[in-house]
């Protein structure tokens, strides 16, 4: 296991993007990201993702000086095109315009389409809560499918991810949701791949809709399952009407990219005073913090509370990482001529 900080591994994901033809804001915008996904413990999400990512550009498939654009708008709405650049600088327009249009109208929602992957979901909610919105995101592919549907052995799904960030006062982290409707992420396989580790039984299923730990078989034609079952598919389900039908993704060809996202903010402050929602929040948080935990349990957690820890702690400590992914983002930097340590 490798621990670099955060500062070295940003500035290495800038130089390595900006070497592969990013624009120094775009570098930017996406390095931070997936540094920062690392920081809350998302490693699936993080700077592993740095080599895929050169290999999408190279491809054509990823555009790196491409710039997100607004296409269409209301006083309340908005349609992002993401321009097929990296998903991460769309998502971001995408939050901050639901978050603005929520400011003023007191609800606002806006859609992407045509995006490389937007990364670790829970960001976009984040980003909103931080200007004092509650905020959902959800994200799903339109052309890749992962998932078998619920009593199904074929890939039918994206692990359509959903979010909730809800503001706290003083400067506290949000409480924060953030999970795939699969049940695990598919960079959480791919973290199990590099570090040669099986699966818990229950993610996956082989190429004959078999259940298996072994990652391997996932990768070789398999399947990951939804989480709790009907109702994982289920909300699934609704997450793709939702990020896909809304925003239109599946209506670009399919050599484009294909995440799409949807995200609304809501302006406490549009429904009852915003000192009395921070006054409501404060008191349920209190209460689920001040019960007794279970026998073997230190302590109740909020929601987002071991992300916030983890934000801490690799701040202060380095962010881990396994061996086969600092050897593989060394080789990429190499290719293109960075210097990587």
């Amino acid at each position: 296991m490798q621990i670099k900080c955060a500062q070295e591994l940003q500035e290495l994901g800038i130089a390595i993007f900006k070497a592969a033809g990013a624009t120094p804001r775009n570098a930017e915008g996406v390095a931070s990201s997936l540094v920062s996904a690392n920081l809350a413990g998302h490693d699936s999400h993080g700077v592993m993702r740095i080599p895929s990512y050169i290999e999408d550009i190279n491809s054509g498939r990823l555009d790196p000086a491409a710039i997100p654009k607004i296409t269409r708008e209301t006083s309340a709405t908005a349609i992002v095109d993401g321009a097929s650049t990296f998903g991460q600088l769309g998502a971001r327009l995408t939050a901050q315009t639901a978050a603005r249009k929520a400011r003023e109208t007191g609800l606002g929602s806006a859609a992407l389409y045509r995006a490389h992957h937007t990364g670790r979901i829970g960001e976009w909610a984040e980003l909103g809560a931080s200007q004092g919105m509650i905020t959902m995101a959800t994200a799903a592919g339109a052309f890749l499918h992962l998932v078998a549907p619920f009593g199904g052995r074929g890939r039918a799904l994206g692990t359509n991810p959903i979010a909730w960030a809800v503001p706290r006062p003083g400067g506290q982290p949000p409480i924060l949701l953030d999970f795939a409707t699969s049940a695990a992420a598919q960079g959480k396989l791919m973290l199990a791949r590099a570090k040669r580790e099986p699966v818990p039984q229950g993610w996956i299923l082989d190429a004959e809709g078999r259940p298996t730990t072994n990652v391997e078989d996932y990768f070789s034609g398999g399947a990951l399952l939804p989480i709790a079952a009907h109702k994982g598919y289920a909300l699934s389900v609704i997450i793709e009407l939702m990020a896909v039908g809304l925003s239109g993704g599946d209506s670009v060809a399919k050599t484009e990219c294909g995440s799409c996202l949807f995200i609304t903010c809501f302006d406490p402050g549009a429904f009852r005073p915003s000192d009395m929602f921070d006054e409501s929040v404060e008191r349920i948080a209190g209460r689920l913090k001040a019960v007794k935990p279970a026998e073997g349990v230190e302590e109740i957690l909020l929601p987002g509370e071991p992300e916030a820890r983890a934000r801490e702690q690799r701040l202060r400590e380095g962010i881990p990482l396994p061996k086969s992914t600092w050897e593989a983002i060394c080789a990429v930097a190499r290719n293109l001529g960075v210097a990587a340590g």
